[in-house]
Formats: C-alpha cells, sequence, structure tokens
C-alpha cells in the first residue's frame, strides 16, 4: 500500500487555507511504523500560534475505544468477563431491573442506561463517585441486552466503575496501567491531563457555529479536563491515537483474537437503527464501519466535533485524526472524506 505523505500534507494545508478547517493534525501507522505526522492550521483563528504535532485537541468519544481496550486487557487477565454481572461486583447496581445487566451490554450500548444522571452543572458532572451513585439508582429505559442505544456519557461510569470494583485500582490507575503507559503515551493520551499537558491543549474553535456553547463549555471546564470520564474527556494527540490503534494491529496491547472477537458487529434484528446507513454498528466498545460485506474490517470511534481514530484490519492502517473548529455539519467533514479517499477507506460519518 502506497501512502502519499505529500499529499495528505497538502490536503491538510489545503483545508485550513481555504477556512475550513482551524487546526489539524493526521497520523498514521502502517505495519506498525509511523508514516505520516502531519499538522496545520493554528489553535485558535485569532492567534498565529500553530499546531505542532504534540498539540492536544479534545477527542470526546474517540476514547470508548481506549477505556474498551482497558476492559478487554482484564477479560483477558480472567478480572472480568464480558458475562459478568454488573451487579455481582457492584453490588449497589443491582436494582430496580439491572440485576441481569452484563458487561458486553454496555460494551455494545445495549444497557438501556444511555441517559445522563440527573446534575446541576458540569462540576457535578465530574464527579465521579455522585455520579455512580446516581447511575446505580436509576433504572434501565427497556430490557438491558436487546435494543442498541448509543451511550454518550454513560458508557464510562458503567465500565469504569464496574472495573474498578472487580480489580482493586482506580480507573485512572487502571487507564494508565494497562493502555497508556504499555504504549508510552504518558504525554500525549490524557484521561485527566496534567498542568504541564494544558499549556498544549488546544480550544475549541467555534466561530463558524452559534451553537456549540455546550461543547466548548465541557471541553473547557476545568474540572472535566482533570476528571477521568474516557467517553467523552479524552485529550491527545493524533499520533497518540493511531499509536493506540497500531497497538491493536501488531498485538502489542490485545491478543490478536481478543480484537478479532470484538470486531464482530453485534446487532438484533429489532434494533432501532438501520445497520445500513446509520454509524451505530458496534462489536464490543468499537464501531464496525468497514468495507461492504466486512464491516469489521474498520473499527475505531468518531468523536463530537469530527476527531476520529481507527484501524483499518485488512491493510494493517491505524489513523489518527483531530481537529478544533466546530463544523455545524458534523457528522459530515469534508476534510476526513478527503483522507479517506485518498486512503482507500470507507466514508465514515460518525
Amino acid at each position: 500500500m502506497k501512502i502519499d505523505v505529500k499529499k495528505l500534507q497538502s490536503l491538510l494545508d489545503d483545508a485550513v487555507a481555504s477556512g475550513l478547517e482551524c487546526g489539524c493534525q493526521l497520523a498514521i501507522y502502517y505495519k506498525g511504523e509511523l508514516v505520516a505526522d502531519l499538522c496545520a492550521g493554528t489553535v485558535a483563528p485569532d492567534k498565529d500560534e500553530p499546531v505542532t504535532t504534540k498539540s492536544l485537541f479534545p477527542v470526546f468519544s474517540v476514547g470508548k475505544p481506549v477505556l474498551a481496550a482497558a476492559i478487554h486487557r482484564l477479560v483477558e487477565k480472567g478480572t472480568l468477563s464480558y458475562s459478568t454481572r454488573i451487579a455481582d461486583v457492584w453490588p449497589e447496581f443491582g436494582c430496580n431491573d439491572k440485576e441481569n445487566m452484563l458487561l458486553w451490554h454496555v460494551l455494545t450500548h445495549r444497557s438501556a442506561m444511555s441517559a445522563d444522571p440527573e446534575h446541576a452543572d458540569l462540576e457535578e458532572l465530574a464527579d465521579w463517585e455522585l455520579m455512580c451513585s446516581r447511575l446505580a439508582e436509576m433504572a434501565p429505559a427497556w430490557k438491558p441486552g436487546t435494543k442498541c442505544s448509543y451511550h454518550p456519557h454513560t458508557f464510562a461510569w458503567l465500565l469504569g466503575e464496574t472495573a474498578s470494583r472487580a480489580d482493586g485500582r482506580t480507573l485512572p490507575q487502571i487507564m494508565h496501567d494497562e493502555v497508556i503507559a504499555p504504549l508510552g503515551l504518558e504525554n500525549e493520551m490524557f484521561f485527566g491531563i496534567s498542568d504541564d499537558g494544558l499549556k498544549r491543549f488546544v480550544p475549541l474553535d467555534g466561530s463558524q457555529t452559534e451553537n456549540c456553547a455546550d461543547r466548548i463549555a465541557q471541553s473547557s471546564c476545568r474540572a472535566l479536563q482533570k476528571a477521568c470520564i474516557p467517553s467523552f474527556n479524552g485529550i491527545m494527540s493524533a499520533r497518540a491515537i493511531a499509536a493506540f490503534y497500531a497497538a491493536l494491529d501488531t498485538g502489542h496491547l490485545l491478543k490478536a483474537e481478543t480484537v478479532a472477537h470484538a470486531a464482530i458487529t453485534r446487532r438484533a434484528a429489532d434494533d432501532p437503527v438501520d445497520p445500513v446507513w446509520c454509524w451505530p454498528r458496534f462489536g464490543l466498545g468499537f464501531v464496525t464501519y468497514g468495507f461492504e460485506n466486512d464491516l469489521s474490517g474498520v473499527i475505531g470511534h468518531g468523536g463530537a466535533i469530527g476527531s476520529e481514530g481507527l484501524l483499518d484490519r485488512r491493510n494493517h492502517l491505524a489513523l489518527g485524526f483531530t481537529k478544533n473548529r466546530i463544523d455545524p455539519r458534523h457528522p459530515l467533514h469534508p476534510l476526513r472524506d478527503r483522507i479517506a479517499e485518498e486512503l482507500g477507506l470507507p466514508i465514515r460519518h460518525w
């Protein structure tokens, strides 16, 4: 497979020059080797400070598969199983028709617990113990394990508290020990950013849309930046995202059979989402968004304003992409589509 790095850089540069993007990064690993680590633009439309390959972007749901990988590591170690009843390790959770909810129900967004617990402000949303205690008291919207409904925020609390209860370590420690440290990403991948990391933080650019105050507030809230909520508060570089998926491809993080098992699309015939054109098609913690008749050929996840990470399992290509300009057309992102066309990837509107 030929990867034209100069062409990819020109796609980034052209997107910035045209005003389509403000700042962005693109990183690609091919067969385990970093072959492209690119960037373009500035950290804000009214600043001359350039984005570098070390800049750190808020990536929102791009962090979900990183948490899923930590869960898979615990399954490989025997700490958890995909059929673990959550109430067996988190007793307070076992009420209000949640008694038989299983770990795989959450990994596939089938727990029927997609709604956030009640919270007064972003500071309460960042309070792990408070959110978990309120989540434990809630009832599912329908029978767990049946219909799929995407879990924007609760994915982290449901999986993270279960993992912590079963393992004994806090979720930040689990994320560090099981994923971040083994990949050497301590300075590039954050779920709870350091003071030094904040110096490289790229704020969101809402200059192109009026309906983005909530996203900007969420990404800039110091309490959320310091918290560990991998479903929506990851801050990282494109290189870190690509390195994570490259590790899945090379077996440096999970066994090959674990990745293959996680990549199987899991749906029910009566799911309310059409599997042909809508993006919520899940394996165990990953979106399966692959080639025609081979959804498992590409696994990954997109983020709320257009960042993404993926692994093309057929071609052993791992990709990370970050951006800071909020596009009102989300999930349509022309630059992302142009990159996909250049690399022979399916167009992904996730």
